[in-house]
C-alpha cells in the first residue's frame, strides 16, 4: 500500500527507530529454556529470528519506496508473537495504525 509523502516525511525517523528497536530485540533474544536440550527447538528459534529479520528488511525496502508492506507487518507480528517477544510485537503492531492512515 502506498504511503502518502506527507505521512512518510512525518514518520520516517520514527519508522526507522521502531524497526531498529525490533531488530535489536530479535538479535538479543535467547531461545526458550526447553530449547537448551533440544537442537530442533534451537533450530526453529534461529529460523524464526531469520524470518523476522527478513520481514524487517522487506519493510525497510518498501518504506524506502513509499510503500507499507502489510504482509511483512502481519508475518513479523505473528512470528514475534510465536517467539514470545511481546515488546517487539507491540512495536510492530504500531505499524498497523500507520496502515489505517495510508488508506
Amino acid at each position: 500500500m502506498t504511503v502518502d509523502p506527507d505521512i512518510r516525511k512525518r514518520f520516517d525517523q520514527t519508522f526507522m527507530q521502531l524497526l531498529a528497536a525490533v531488530r535489536v530485540e530479535v538479535l538479543e533474544a535467547q531461545p526458550p529454556a526447553f530449547a537448551a536440550t533440544s537442537e530442533v527447538a534451537k533450530m526453529f528459534f534461529k529460523e524464526s529470528q531469520k524470518s523476522v529479520l527478513q520481514d524487517l528488511a522487506q519493510l525497510t525496502a518498501a518504506w524506502n519506496s513509499s510503500e507499507l508492506d502489510s504482509n511483512a507487518v502481519a508475518k513479523a507480528f505473528k512470528t514475534l508473537e510465536d517467539m514470545g517477544l511481546q515488546t517487539a510485537k507491540e512495536r510492530i503492531a504500531k505499524l498497523r495504525e500507520l496502515e489505517t492512515m495510508t488508506q
